[in-house]
């Protein structure tokens, strides 16, 4: 993760939250469509909740492969500043509901896990992906979200890092950066295993 390092150390000096956001937004995009291997695929980013790297905005660099080859459709990073989402405005009935007919018997042992979690204002469908429930549900990925639900305006993102041809994770990359006023700007990063 020491590529993150280095991305945090050209924010532009003094360190303004709008700047930070900017530029991030601007250099990880393109250091995560380099480093995947496309191959052939097409990479799409939707922004939704707003404009790309204000309060609530959720980004979702998407890689439409299915039409050109065997690998499925998937998520190559997510990224946005978070905002506090009460916990109880989850959409319970479309979670339960999504692959509902296959996900006991292909995921087993898999939650329906958020890359960028509700409360933190990420949204269900692109968002969701077979996430191992022990990363999912306690340990250092939950005290990253509560972090950035306890600072809403953090920037967060999180790379799925793949190992063959399906949309589950092998790793999850996820990344904080912690920014004025709320800290000194700083790295906080965490490779899981999926």
């Amino acid at each position: 993760m020491d590529e993150y390092l280095k991305v945090g150390q050209g924010v532009p000096n003094p360190v303004g939250h709008a700047s930070a956001v900017a530029y991030l937004n601007k250099v990880l995009p393109l250091l995560w469509a380099t480093a995947y291997p496309s191959k052939g695929g097409e990479l799409l980013t939707v922004t939704l909740g707003g404009d790309m790297g204000k309060e609530g905005a959720v980004s979702t660099m998407f890689d439409l492969r299915s039409r050109k080859s065997a690998t499925d459709d998937r998520v190559v990073a997510v990224w946005g500043v978070s905002r506090a989402e009460p916990a109880n405005t989850r959409d319970t009935g479309r979670m339960a509901g999504f692959l509902s007919k296959v996900w006991s018997n292909n995921y087993p042992g898999r939650d329906r896990g958020h890359f960028f979690a509700h409360t933190m204002g990420g949204g269900t469908d692109i968002n969701l992906f077979p996430q191992l429930a022990s990363v999912n549900r306690g340990g250092e990925w939950r005290r990253m979200e509560r972090y950035a639900v306890e600072h809403p305006g953090t920037f967060c993102f999180i790379r799925p890092i793949y190992a063959d041809a399906s949309w589950t994770p092998a790793q999850l990359e996820y990344g904080i950066y912690k920014m004025p006023p709320a800290d000194a700007f700083q790295f906080w990063g965490n490779l899981f295993p999926n």
